[in-house]
């Protein structure tokens, strides 16, 4: 059985970056983990909204998708940083589940943190396939493929596009979980909406999801 590890930024990007793929791996058996990295930062909409609220929607989102685990890392928005401890909290991670496949944002995408996500993600990529920082585990084998998702920016040259028709509602369903932000923003139908052009660009119809090719069978593209 496949085993996939989707690294968010911050909840609700597993589902804008790749909740499609997310749902149809999980169709086809693959065993999915989520780990967020950032916690939920309240806006001035949110002051009614419980921690445990908040917790919810993730779950619920979870649930739609098919994902059986889902790991919140708690950092905290705005003052987040890259330090030793978060290195070897992710290469803990990627040495439990000895992922196949892993999805991360991708290097350029328009948020400071999503950028440091990404580099996070890379580092402990490699680290987890050394020989070093045992603390954290034995080494694991390099997952097959790592792809970058787009959230806040749009990738200017997608390399790879998933088919996700079959899924775009259960994408949109999971988007709708995440009750808090929609009243910030239509997330649910931006990413439709980006789906389907995604699609158009590529095949002409139906929806897609759009990835940068990081690397393929654990060598650097």
């Amino acid at each position: 059985m496949n085993r996939v590890l989707v690294i968010a930024p911050h909840p609700d990007d597993e589902v804008i970056g790749c909740g499609g793929s997310i749902a149809k791996l999980a169709q086809s058996g693959a065993e999915v983990t989520v780990v967020i990295v950032i916690r939920r930062e309240r806006g001035s909409r949110d002051h009614a909204v419980t921690d445990e609220e908040f917790a919810t929607e993730t779950a619920d989102a979870c649930r739609v998708l098919g994902v059986k685990r889902y790991i919140t890392l708690e950092e905290p928005s705005r003052d987040f940083a890259v330090d030793r401890r978060l290195h070897l909290a992710v290469v803990r991670l990627l040495r439990e589940v000895r992922p196949d496949r892993v999805y991360v944002p991708h290097r350029d995408d328009g948020d400071a943190e999503h950028q440091a996500v990404h580099r996070l993600a890379l580092e402990a990529l490699w680290m987890a396939q050394s020989d070093f920082f045992e603390e954290a585990g034995p080494p694991a084998p390099p997952p097959s493929l790592v792809l970058g998702y787009e959230i806040w920016a749009p990738l200017a040259q997608a390399q790879y596009t998933e088919d996700v028709t079959a899924q775009i509602d259960l994408k949109v369903e999971a988007m709708q979980c995440y009750r808090s932000q929609l009243r910030h923003a239509a997330w649910d139908e931006a990413v439709r909406g980006l789906a389907s052009y995604r699609a158009v660009t590529s095949t002409g119809r139906g929806h897609s999801e759009a990835f940068e090719v990081i690397r393929v069978s654990g060598s650097p593209v």
